[in-house]
């Protein structure tokens, strides 16, 4: 997610709730929201939203599960590492960092 609350408060201030999806981006575009929000509204699933909160809240749900199926992301930087129940994975030549989610077995 790279919208803030303030900003998606200011984007929603005088947007009539609920709202659809499709309402929802054509009002961010109105309010010449920065493409980085468009772009994060525009991964909202198809509903109704009954508030800006929910709007977030549905964002950052988004945002968690698009890591993949079983839950996270993992990234090697190089070295010897396990990626534990953290979901880094192991990797040769640096450090395993894990980001939530089940990887690394």
């Amino acid at each position: 997610m790279r919208a803030s609350a303030s900003t998606m408060q200011e984007v929603f201030r005088n947007m009539q709730f609920p709202a659809r999806k499709e309402q929802i981006v054509e009002q961010a575009r109105r309010q010449n929201a920065s493409s980085d929000i468009i772009e994060d509204l525009q991964t909202l699933p198809d509903r109704e939203y009954e508030s800006s909160d929910s709007i977030m809240k549905a964002i950052e749900g988004a945002g968690r599960t698009a890591g993949g199926g079983a839950g996270g992301k993992s990234q090697g930087f190089g070295g010897t590492g396990t990626g534990g129940s953290g979901g880094g994975g192991s990797s040769t030549g640096g450090s395993s960092q894990g980001f939530g989610g089940r990887g690394g077995e």
